[in-house]
């Protein structure tokens, strides 16, 4: 999860030139109008992806138009997807916390770009850093190709596996099905749906509202309830772990049932180490879903994420963090259906660990402002081994 500001603290109005200004279907996004996303120009557009629409299709019949499939390798607990920047093979963390879409300043390194100084500064878990920005002559993905793409270059120290990040400035023009266990993300522009027809896989599902999200971000947020108390969560592919922040712990009086044990620490995009503790809580509830005996992560996500600036003496927060991250864990056991178009989000139980808790073969490389530099692994939340129950 990040979100970015200039120096003084305020909404960076140039963050307009980092954003992804495509839509596959060939017609400029009325998301576009945002005054934070790039008009769409000609010729920005090289390649197309389309579904045809069915030639006898009743024009009130709920359809989806595939406009595009992404291949996904899993690092870890990390969801990657191939792309090209001028002409080199890349691979690209899918982050449904990251606001913008973003390289790494190592890769940008790697690939010859140029750094440019910005009075942008990006905050997320364990604080915020100041971004640079480079020029792109040629980003492909999933067959389109745009030209003379600006991006935010941001972390510190070498990411293995990606260049940088595919963020919400280009995911929430679509509604997404993300199948992290099968290889496959898919994006769809939805024609006359406006309930579970979209769940075309299964007769029964899990279902939950979405939040609006703050202003700039399009986060996946939503209300859980932990302990049978509510509270607010983003529905954050990148972060390898999910994890409970301590925050939410202290303000809705959410206590686990065993003692707190000390799990090594976590990093965000300011690359600043993080203390994580595990610790189970009797009961979380997603949606219609539940597990008992959930043995979750904890860490101090946010407190960094204040600044004090020129003139003032008073430190100032310059996001409003959720309480809860739902990581890749919970995806990798999950076949999601994210309906912008609706305002909601449908899932279905796959199988496996929802939670995860042990260190992976191989770690999960982090995410811009999520807390995907934990360790990931294969350890169910309920210790006895229980699946979900529905309700």
């Amino acid at each position: 999860m990040e979100r970015d500001t200039d120096g003084a603290g305020r909404h960076n109005a140039d963050a307009r030139t980092a954003h992804f200004p495509w839509r596959w279907s060939g017609r400029p996004s009325p998301r576009a109008a945002r005054p934070w996303m790039a008009p769409l120009s000609a010729g920005m557009l090289v390649s197309l992806i389309t579904s045809a629409p069915a030639a006898n299709a009743s024009p009130n019949v709920c359809r989806l138009q595939l406009d595009a499939e992404l291949p996904v390798t899993m690092q870890g607990n990390a969801p990657l997807v191939p792309a090209s920047i001028n002409g080199h093979a890349v691979m690209m963390l899918l982050d449904t916390g990251a606001a913008r879409s973003t390289i790494w300043r190592s890769s940008a390194a790697e690939l010859k770009l140029d750094i440019h100084s910005t009075n942008t500064r990006f905050f997320g878990v364990g604080g915020g850093e100041s971004a640079g920005m480079v020029w792109i002559d040629d980003f492909a993905l999933a067959g389109a190709t745009v030209h003379k793409l600006q991006l935010y270059a941001v972390g510190h120290g070498q990411w293995p596996g990606s260049a940088g990040i595919l963020g919400e400035d280009l995911l929430s023009n679509f509604d997404l099905e993300i199948d992290l266990s099968a290889g496959k993300v898919r994006l769809f522009t939805p024609k006359h749906c406006t309930g579970d027809q979209v769940v075309y896989w299964s007769p029964t599902y899990s279902m939950l509202k979405l939040i609006p999200a703050p202003n700039g971000s399009n986060w996946l947020e939503a209300l859980v309830r932990l302990n049978d108390r509510e509270i607010l969560a983003m529905f954050d592919s990148g972060a390898s772990l999910s994890v409970v922040a301590t925050q939410a712990l202290k303000h809705i009086g959410v206590n686990p049932e065993t003692p707190v044990v000390a799990a090594g620490s976590s990093r965000g995009i300011a690359a600043k180490p993080v203390d994580t503790a595990i610790a189970v809580f009797p009961s979380i509830s997603i949606g219609q879903e539940s597990v008992q005996n959930a043995k979750l992560r904890i860490a101090d996500l946010f407190s960094r994420d204040a600044e004090t600036h020129t003139g003032s003496l008073i430190s100032q927060d310059m996001m409003q963090g959720p309480d809860m991250l739902i990581g890749a864990d919970f995806f990798l056991s999950h076949r999601v259906y994210v309906a912008r178009s609706q305002g909601r989000l449908y899932f279905t139980y796959k199988g496996g660990p929802v939670f995860q808790h042990i260190q992976p073969a191989s770690s999960a490389p982090p995410a811009a402002g999520a807390a995907s530099g934990e360790p990931a692994g294969a350890a169910s939340a309920d210790p006895n081994g229980s699946d979900p129950e529905q309700k």
